[in-house]
């Protein structure tokens, strides 16, 4: 389904039914982790909505949305094999004119935001937009995005939309990088190195809440082909981002007790 008329109508006959709806907002090439919020979306209604749509506006580089991974055939196999009913992709979302943007101003501070201006703002309009189209009852993020989901439950408690927010944990690799479409862009030495980081970085966690990031930058201090962007504490977490072979990667860590 492409058409942003064709799926608010099909949600409405839906609603008209009694059937409760669950969306699952992905930016397409589909992985395991959004498999696993696919099948967690089915436990919390009749019709799942997968929406695939590579939003322009939370983008801060061009070269960064254009190199975004694209897998369309692939996508709408693996959508129907996890058994969702509709794979929503709507060409564009935006009128020419476009002037409306939804923004919070609290949560969207510091970490991803202090780095990429505008792109919460861009993330919290294009959520808005497919609440509006999809209409859905409950709409399942995963929590690897944390400070993501972070604005879109605020969001949508101050504007009053009528969605709940379920949050799915983290699915990683075996090396403990997070399950990500964005690693499809990481080349065998990058993807190594990430591995890499995605260690130093429970390693620091695990050093404790008071250690965490003196231990996170002594353990990326040697590794000079990893750049780091940011390494915020949040709520006993350690949250961070880097660039590896010039892709950008986000994780958070639950910080264990200081020593």
């Amino acid at each position: 389904m492409t058409k942003p008329v064709q799926m608010q109508k099909a949600s409405r006959a839906w609603k008209r039914q009694g059937q409760r709806v669950v969306l699952v907002p992905t930016m397409g090439a589909l992985h395991e982790g959004h498999l696993a919020l696919i099948r967690k979306a089915r436990r919390w209604g009749d019709r799942v909505v997968v929406s695939s749509y590579i939003n322009p506006t939370q983008f801060n580089s061009r070269a960064d949305l254009e190199n975004y991974p694209r897998r369309v055939v692939r996508d709408a196999v693996m959508a129907r094999k996890a058994r969702a009913d509709v794979l929503f992709r709507p060409a564009n979302l935006y009128a020419k004119d476009a002037s409306t943007w939804v923004e919070e101003t609290d949560c969207s501070r510091g970490r991803c935001g202090s780095g990429r201006p505008g792109h919460f703002r861009g993330v919290a309009t294009v959520v808005a937009k497919l609440f509006n189209l999809v209409q859905p009852d409950v709409a399942v993020f995963g929590e690897k995005d944390h400070q993501q989901c972070t604005v879109v439950e605020r969001m949508t408690r101050d504007l009053y939309l009528p969605v709940r927010i379920v949050r799915h944990p983290t699915l990683r690799e075996r090396d403990g990088l997070p399950l990500s479409s964005r690693n499809l862009r990481l080349n065998r030495s990058s993807r190594k190195l990430a591995g890499v980081w995605a260690t130093a970085l429970r390693q620091a966690a695990s050093a404790g809440p008071r250690r965490a990031l003196v231990t996170y930058r002594k353990l990326l201090k040697p590794l000079r082909a990893i750049r780091p962007e940011y390494a915020e504490m949040v709520q006993g977490e350690l949250h961070a981002a880097v660039r590896v072979g010039g892709v950008r990667l986000i994780d958070h860590r639950r910080c264990g007790r200081s020593r």
